[in-house]
């Protein structure tokens, strides 16, 4: 809950592929932790050598001379160290990164710090702060990445919180959530990212469905031979966040700690998917589906993220497109808000004194909103920056303006164990509800007890 992974769907990009991503990073961490304890083994049995004391040679006795006064001569000032540069990790490729050293430069030229920006592969950002840790290295001072590299880095106890938080209530709430766990904000948040939008094929609807009721509706009536009325990625827990939430109620307890999947939210969600799973083809289950059909034209409508945008302006794709929020649930009039996740500016553990307050200088520079609008306009994110979101940058843009519409009431990818899990038990449970195997009850008493026992293990 990123540019670097704007074709997968999250997590950032969707959390079934990051869940096998993280699997990766593991078996990359093993590796690298093999290799440093060997080096390591070496550097024990090949000790140092130890430095020999050479005995002084004996005075020899001088004649005494008439003592000559010294003119009293001028102190040689000490010069002034060059400050040391601030160092920042990032997983941000292409627009993104080259934006950062631009921010970067900008800073330079208006501080006493400097800031240096390091790449790092999105499956090497951890394993190489471990090696650095273990090689008893320097480790960077910032870092920039997503919500998925904080819950990481937290995990790993890498990152210190922002104490004092500074202005929460200022940035996106789900901004916030997406970087507190404890009781603590571990992250300055600077975007919103990985949001899902609708899709509508404008040479098949005239305007896009306001409701639920309306898109069931219209989905359904759209249908003919060879032409969906909807596609989604059915069988993906991200896609299924946004009618929670319609429905009044998030994955996990308030404060992120736990799972709450059996409950009367998820039944009525589990509901309105398949109302709307009526109007999808029967073969369609998976993103990959769903993004080639409807950018071939062969559906009216997609829930598809921000991440398509590419694909579906490709030469190649056939479709006229636009976008437009999700709609509202009639039954308690509130949107059907998907799950945002985050940029953010993370703070290594190791961090403090003047370069502490550097590093915070830096956030308070990228949170600034014309820094705020630029970040928007180059990576097609959303400002964290609440105040940001009705500037002409945002409004103008259609799929800003969208996303803007229904930000308020997104909800966060909070970095633990208790949303991991909730995420994991409702992708274990959802192609047995999606083949008719089980009903909306049994599966969110289903998602809940494997949920529960992701927390046990």
């Amino acid at each position: 809950m990123n540019t670097q992974r704007q074709m997968t769907p999250p997590h950032i990009t969707h959390h079934a592929s990051r869940i096998t991503h993280h699997v990766s990073r593991i078996t990359y961490h093993v590796l690298r932790f093999t290799l440093l304890f060997l080096l390591t083994a070496c550097n024990v049995l090949t000790p140092a050598p130890t430095p020999t004391l050479s005995p002084l040679p004996a005075p020899t006795a001088t004649p005494t001379a008439a003592a000559t006064a010294v003119p009293p001569g001028t102190p040689t000032p000490e010069p002034t160290p060059e400050p040391e540069a601030l160092t920042i990790w990032t997983t941000e490729r292409d627009a993104a990164l080259t934006l950062l050293l631009e921010l970067a430069a900008e800073f330079d030229a208006g501080s006493a710090a400097q800031v240096e920006v390091l790449p790092k592969s999105v499956a090497g950002l951890r394993a190489d702060l471990i090696a650095v840790e273990l090689a008893q290295e320097s480790p960077p001072d910032l870092i920039w990445g997503d919500e998925e590299d904080l819950a990481g880095l937290l995990a790993d106890k890498q990152l210190q919180p922002l104490d004092p938080v500074e202005g929460a209530a200022a940035f996106l709430p789900a901004t916030i959530t997406s970087a507190t766990a404890g009781g603590q904000i571990w992250g300055q948040p600077l975007a919103a990212q990985d949001f899902l939008l609708l899709f509508y094929n404008r040479t098949l609807l005239f305007e896009p469905p306001r409701t639920t009721d309306q898109l069931i509706i219209q989905s359904r009536a759209i249908q003919a031979p060879g032409r969906a009325g909807i596609v989604a990625a059915w069988n993906e827990a991200l896609w299924l966040l946004p009618w929670i939430n319609g429905f009044g109620d998030t994955p996990t307890t308030p404060d992120g700690s736990w799972p709450a999947l059996n409950t009367p939210a998820m039944v009525a969600a589990l509901n309105l998917v398949r109302e709307l799973r009526a109007a999808a083809p029967a073969d369609q289950q998976d993103y990959a589906q769903a993004n080639a059909r409807f950018s071939a034209g062969e559906a009216a409508l997609a829930i598809d993220g921000a991440w398509a945008l590419p694909g579906y302006r490709n030469p190649e794709s056939v479709v006229d497109f636009a976008v437009a929020p999700l709609p509202r649930v009639p039954a308690t009039n509130r949107p059907a808000a998907p799950a945002l996740g985050g940029t953010y500016l993370m703070f290594h553990r190791s961090l403090d004194g003047e370069e502490l307050n550097q590093g915070q200088d830096f956030a308070r520079f990228l949170v600034q909103p014309e820094v705020q609008l630029r970040i928007a306009a180059n990576l097609q994110r959303l400002p964290a920056l609440r105040s940001s979101l009705t500037a002409p940058a945002i409004s103008g843009d259609a799929v800003l303006a969208a996303a803007a519409a229904q930000a308020e009431e997104a909800i966060g990818l909070p970095p633990t164990p208790g949303l991991r899990c909730a995420l994991s038990g409702i992708n274990v449970q959802l192609p047995a509800f999606l083949s008719e195997q089980i009903d909306p009850q049994e599966a969110a008493a289903a998602m809940q007890q494997f949920a529960e026992m992701c927390m046990v293990e």
